[in-house]
Order: structure tokens, then sequence, then C-alpha cells
């Protein structure tokens, strides 16, 4: 019994088993590191796209809870600015002959990819109701004064009175300027139209508007990924969920603690509990390309451009210059 003992600790004790012994701690002790590291890191360093910690579920059910409690008060007692905006989509809206628009916002900084795009439409051969919003006084004058594109002019009433720049992703005022998109696009799901709500950096092939028929949805959305949404490009419907969900994503952005992004809010809220039952459609990757998918940087050439490819947003490519390279090297930068 004894020297079986002996043998048996002799062979825990070879060389072979140590090894294994180690292996095992080694590996027991990654896992848990891992672990520890996932439970730590925010919902965004794990799901691209998906805001922060503090925008979990509890947190979101409390703002949900106190939004209802407020709701009242932000149709009833909105500020004198916002009342003189909406009394100016109201005024327009009485003077379009349908119920559909396409909606963008821009600058000074990015006047040059709204006229392209503008052109792109043009080029199209289709004549849609298009309102731009611009967010400084300058580009407002600009468009009022070319009436050649044939578009709606709003100037909303923070518009700054100099020329605005080319902001740069995730800066402070690139966050303030996108984080109006969902603002602009409720006052208009306020008054019955349907909203195509587009960036600037966007470029029309074909008509996208056949790929929005239908009433099993409320919004379309682009998307970065094949589960994050792109907030530059949507198409919103009028319904009830719509406009309760675009209240509620408005209301989040305007009471969060952090600067977040709207696209940040917008793919927690419809991944969460807290959607309201909005139904989403997922635009194709194929038909709304992104940057990433219509350009390959190592080799600087377009890609992937085929017959059913109907709407470009130059997403994933960063600031203006290099938005402009694409769009030349692509042959889609139409204006002289």
């Amino acid at each position: 019994m004894r020297n079986h003992l002996c043998c048996s600790m002799s062979k825990l004790l070879s060389a072979r088993c140590l090894c294994r012994a180690a292996l095992v701690v080694l590996f027991s002790v990654t896992f848990a590191s891992v672990g520890l590291w996932m439970h730590s890191k925010t919902l965004l360093d794990v799901t691209r796209g998906v805001p922060p910690e503090s925008l979990n579920e509890t947190s979101f059910l409390r703002h949900e809870a106190e939004f209802e409690k407020q709701d009242h008060l932000l149709t009833v007692k909105p500020s004198s600015r916002a009342s003189s905006f909406a009394d100016e989509v109201r005024a327009l809206a009485k003077a379009l002959p349908e119920r559909k628009i396409v909606l963008t916002t821009t600058n000074s900084g990015f006047l040059d990819f709204t006229q392209n795009m503008l052109l792109s439409i043009q080029r199209v051969g289709i004549h849609p109701e298009v309102v731009v919003i611009c967010e400084d006084t300058t580009t407002y004058k600009t468009l009022r004064l070319n009436d050649s594109y044939g578009v709606h002019v709003l100037k909303p009433p923070n518009a700054i009175p100099e020329a605005g720049e080319a902001l740069s992703f995730g800066v402070h005022d690139y966050v303030t300027f996108i984080n109006n998109r969902p603002k602009y696009t409720h006052e208009f799901i306020k008054q019955g139209f349907e909203v195509f709500f587009i960036d600037s950096d966007t470029f029309w092939f074909n008509d996208p508007f056949p790929y929005f028929k239908g009433d099993q949805y409320d919004v379309a959305f682009m998307r970065d990924y094949r589960r994050v949404f792109n907030a530059g490009v949507g198409f919103y419907r009028p319904t009830n969920r719509t406009e309760y969900f675009l209240r509620f994503w408005i209301w989040i952005l305007e009471t969060q603690p952090k600067h977040r992004q709207d696209q940040h809010v917008l793919n927690y809220l419809l991944s969460s509990k807290l959607n309201a039952g909005i139904k989403v459609r997922s635009l194709s990757f194929q038909v709304f390309p992104t940057g990433k998918i219509l350009y390959d940087w190592d080799h600087e050439v377009c890609r992937n451009v085929t017959k059913k490819t109907t709407f470009f947003h130059a997403a994933f490519i960063p600031n203006h210059d290099n938005k402009k390279k694409v769009f030349d090297i692509c042959k889609i930068w139409l204006l002289n």
C-alpha cells in the first residue's frame, strides 16, 4: 500500500504532471481575469454603438418613469425659441403638397457636401420635397439665395451667426450638432410627415423610396454593423410608436449626465425593453452601403458598386477632406 502511494506521488510530481497542473492554474487565472475584465467594462467597450454603464437598464427604467411624469411638460410648455422653430415647421407643413420629405442638416463646413448631395438627387431624376436645416446664418443665406436646388430652408433658433466649420467626428461641438437630428425629425413627425432623414455626406445612385414601401414597420435605418444602426440615415413613418420613441430619445439626450451621441442612445434604446415596441426595418448593406463597404482604403479604389447600389453614406470616413477624396476617387463628386 505504501509503495503504491509513493509511486502515485512520484507520478504526480513528474515533470509532465507539473506542467499540466501549471497550465490548469494558468488557464483558470486567465479565464477569471477575462471574466472580471468583461464585468468591469462598460457596454460601449463590449458592444459597439451601445452607451456606457450609466445607461443600463435600471437607469433607463428610472429615466422612463421620470419621462412619464414630465411628459406633459414637454408638449404643453416648450421654450419660446423651440416654439418659434415649431411655428416655422407648421407653416412649412401647410405649404407642402405631400406628407413626405427628405430632411437634412448642414453648416458652412459641409455646405459643399450638401450641394453635392442635392445634385445627386437631381441626377436620379426624382423631385422629393427637401428640407435643409442650416445650423449657421451664412449657410442659410447661401441656400436661400440659390433656388436652383429647389429646397426648403429653415434656420433653428440656436443657429450661430458666423460660418460654422467642418466638425471632426466625436468632438463636443460635433456631438451637439448631430444630437439635434431626432429633435428636428420629431417636429415633422408631429405634423404627420414621413421623414427620410439623411446626413449631408451622402449620395443618391438611385431612387431609395421603393425600399420604404409598406406599413409593417415604424422606422428604417442604415446599419454600421449587423446589429448597430446608423442615426445619420433613417426613414420615419408617422406612427404613435415613432412619435413616442422620438420624444423619449430626445428626452434622454437632453437629460443625460454625459454628452453622448444620439446614435449611442438610439442603439441602446432599440436593443432594450424601452423601445415602446417600435418596429424597425434594417436597410441592406448592398443597397445602402457605408464607406467601409464602398471604399477600399488599402488600394484607394471604389468597390461593391452594383446596379442595386442605391444610396451611399460616407460613414467610417473621417473628416471633410478624406470624405471629399473618396467622393472624387469614386467619381461621385458632382459639384464644380
